[in-house]
């Protein structure tokens, strides 16, 4: 079992930095109107999407994750909100050409390979719409051995410092961009989602507890330097 399967297995809905509280603020700052056609790229349980399409937002969601996608759909269905769930990858999307106006993505860019993700959020928003990407950050430049650590654990491809993804991002197409100051890891308050289902066998088996452990140690080893950016950027 790998780290993403773990996650959908236990029905995390925002193991993103900042959790679901800092998702609410980004979307309060960014005021969408009401039937913006908004995509969100990687779904997970559909917390946020649910939450955007309860604000008036015309949502799509997708996520490669076919348990995240079961349980976005379960949590769709008995909030009786009006999203559509397709299961998909962000690096390879089934959708045309500038279909949405908005992109809303958070920790999704940095588990994917090179500019792939950055090159479909692009192609799918239309002309003057805007993505906008919640991501791991890092305060200093990892070694290589640390990268190899988190990379091997977690899946991630971008271990990078703020400079860096502005770098990524001045080789992608969007024609404007910008990215938040670096905010460190907080320990996030206690988070109650009545709709999140948790396989709970999981917990009697040894390898799980196991990779679950692992994953708290690395957290508190790297909280000094880890934690998150906002990216915002532009169509033309």
């Amino acid at each position: 079992m790998d780290y993403h399967t773990l996650l959908a297995g236990l029905g995390e809905g925002s193991a993103h930095p900042g959790g679901f509280q800092a998702t609410k603020e980004l979307i309060g700052q960014i005021g969408f109107p009401r039937g913006t056609k908004v995509l969100e790229a990687g779904c997970g349980t559909g917390r946020t999407a649910c939450y955007l399409a309860s604000l008036g937002c015309n949502v799509t969601a997708i996520d490669r994750n076919e348990d995240m996608i079961r349980k976005a759909s379960y949590r769709a269905k008995s909030s009786n909100l009006p999203v559509r769930i397709v299961q998909a990858d962000a690096t390879s999307m089934p959708f045309p050409d500038e279909t949405f106006d908005a992109v809303f993505t958070e920790s999704v860019t940095a588990f994917t390979p090179g500019s792939t993700a950055l090159r479909e959020y692009w192609r799918v928003l239309k002309p003057a719409g805007v993505l906008y990407d919640r991501e791991l950050a890092f305060s200093v430049k990892l070694t290589t051995a640390q990268k190899e650590k988190l990379g091997s654990f977690y899946g991630l491809h971008h271990m990078r410092t703020v400079p860096e993804w502005l770098k990524l991002l001045s080789r992608s197409r969007f024609s404007k961009y910008s990215v938040s100051s670096f905010s460190q890891m907080k320990q996030t308050a206690i988070d109650n989602d009545p709709l999140r289902i948790i396989n709970h066998e999981l917990f009697a088996k040894p390898a799980i507890v196991a990779m679950m452990m692992k994953n708290e140690r690395l957290m508190s080893s790297f909280s000094s330097m880890m934690g998150s950016i906002v990216m915002t950027a532009w169509k033309a």
